[in-house]
Order: C-alpha cells, then structure tokens, then sequence
C-alpha cells in the first residue's frame, strides 16, 4: 500500500505541467540592449536572448500585446495573451547633465574668450541632456563665440559616452558679472547707522549694484543709508554716506588748541557735516563765522591760523581777520 501511494503521488507530480513565464509589466535597465528576460519572469528552460537595442538614456518603450505574443512564439516561451490588451513598458535609466556641470565646462572656454573673472552662465533654453547612467562621460565645448560687450555667447557642447551615441547640440545665453559685496541682513530705513547684524556678505549680479564699487561688509560699519533698503539687497558705496555729526542749525562745540593752551566756545553750525568734514560755523556773541572740522557728535575743531568772517550788523559788506 505504501508503495502503491508513492507511486501515485510520483504520477500526479509529472502529470502537472510546466509553470507559465510571467509577463512583467514594468522593467528598467541600464544597458544598450533589450533581452528576453526583461519581458518575462520564470522562462525556465528557455534561454535568455538579445531581442534589439534599448532605447536612449531617459526614454521607454512600449511592447504591445501582439509583440508579446509574437515574441514568446518565436522564442518558444511559454506565455500567451490572456486578455489582448497587455503590454511591457521597457524604460533605460540615465543622468542628465545638470546645468552647472555644462556651466563648468562654459566658463572654462569663456574665460579663455575674455570672460569676467567672477560670473554665472544663463542658458534658459538649454535642453537637458541625458546619459546612460553610471558610466563615464566625455564632454567637449568647441566653436565659442563671446561678445563682452553685451556679454552673449555662443557653443557647441560635444557629448559621448559607452553605450550612447554621440549627441551634439548649440548652446547660447548670457554671461552675468557676478560680485561679492555686502547685502542687508534686513530692511534697513533711510539714515540708518550700519552695526553688527545690519550687514553680510554675499555673491550677487554686479548689475544689482546701484552705482558704485562693490564693499566689503566691515567697510560699510558706521556709514549711513541714503534711501530704504530692503532685506537681502546688494549695498555699494553709492548707498551710504557718512553720517552727520552735526545738522544745519544745531548748536555745537568749539574747540581750539594753540601753543599748549585749549580754548571753547559755543558755536551755531551754518551747514551739516560728517566727521572730517570742514564746514562753517558762526560765534553767536561776536557773529564772527570760521571753518572747523567736525569729530564728534555736535563737537567741531577749529584749527590755529584759520580765516574767520566778522559780520558788522547792519552793514553790508564782511572783513577776513585772522582767528588768532
């Protein structure tokens, strides 16, 4: 009996026939060929073969059901439709050569053609080019043609690697000056005094500059805002001034110092000044107007041996004395 069950169970196993090949929906690969094994899981037996080539780097095909179909007849696999509207799409993975690395390559060539030491390359209808992934790759720019008066140019970018055909394509745009230059940490109101955190640095389009040289951050520390100046905008030295230490009006003091001796006196200031500044200054008991530099805040200098006007009220005409 225990014989006669073997054998019955040894019959049943060779009565059941092959398992089927399974169609896959969806493969990606990375060669330049496509192979029966990308179509279908579980051929048994039946060897893998070459069917054609891939398609390019980035891009798919689609197998329709009567390609399937045809395809396993004549390759003896085991698979038929079960439906008439299956189909495997085959898709080839690749890189695309980013812009900054064809940007890299720009800047070489352009800086050869008289290009700006500090700049950024814009190509906008730069098409993305793609390469079988994983392999090396060969780029080669050639035929630039730079215009530094109006900063254009134009390329041929050269591409190749294993497995590809060389793929060749024009590219133009614009080279864009580039400078590093301080900018403001945030907004910053006319006449404000620049400290610590007003200011940083940054890489920005020398076109964004409002005349001017470009500055360093620690350069602009203690300068005055001309005008409103919002956050992350690129300041140059035509935006900031030196701040007055003294206003047009205000009442300032005097100092002179001669010969050991330190004379002050109190003074209404005939027009604004910064620091280092010489501006006019008037004595309001003797009317008498002198030139004095300011430093400090509403503090002026007047130096020995400087011209002086006196005023004679009611008359018309002024007489320069010296102040000694």
């Amino acid at each position: 009996m225990r014989i006669l069950r073997v054998l019955s169970a040894a019959a049943c196993v060779a009565a059941m026939p092959a398992q089927a090949a399974l169609l896959r929906p969806f493969t990606q690969i990375t060669g330049p060929t496509v192979r029966l094994a990308d179509l279908f899981d579980q051929l048994g037996a039946t060897p893998d073969r070459v069917l054609g080539a891939a398609p390019a780097p980035g891009l798919r095909i689609v197998v329709n059901s009567p390609q399937l179909a045809a395809i396993a007849r004549d390759f003896a696999v085991d698979w038929r439709p079960a439906s008439g509207g299956e189909q495997a799409v085959i898709e080839r993975r690749g890189d695309a050569l980013s812009q900054d690395a064809i940007a890299t390559l720009l800047r070489r060539s352009l800086a050869d053609a008289g290009a700006p030491d500090d700049y950024d390359v814009a190509a906008p209808d730069m098409q993305p080019i793609v390469v079988p992934a994983g392999v090396a790759v060969q780029s080669e720019v050639s035929q630039i043609t730079y215009e530094p008066e109006h900063g254009r140019f134009s390329a041929l970018l050269s591409v190749s690697a294993p497995g590809m055909a060389s793929v060749q394509a024009r590219i133009s745009g614009q080279v864009v000056p580039m400078v590093r230059t301080a900018v403001a940490s945030h907004r910053l109101a006319p006449g404000s005094v620049l400290a610590a955190g007003d200011v940083q640095q940054a890489r920005v389009r020398l076109a964004s500059l409002r005349g001017g040289a470009a500055l360093l951050p620690e350069a602009a520390m203690g300068l005055s805002t001309r005008r409103p100046v919002a956050a992350g905008q690129a300041l140059s030295a035509a935006d900031l001034v030196r701040p007055p230490m003294v206003l047009r009006g205000a009442t300032v003091r005097m100092t002179l110092n001669s010969d050991g001796i330190a004379l002050s006196a109190q003074g209404i200031a005939a027009e604004a000044g910064a620091r280092g500044d010489r501006i006019r200054v008037e004595n309001p008991a003797s009317h008498r107007i002198v030139e004095a530099e300011v430093t400090g805040q509403d503090e002026v200098r007047v130096s020995p041996g400087a011209n002086a006007v006196t005023v004679s009220p009611g008359a018309n005409a002024v007489t320069l004395v010296s102040a000694r």
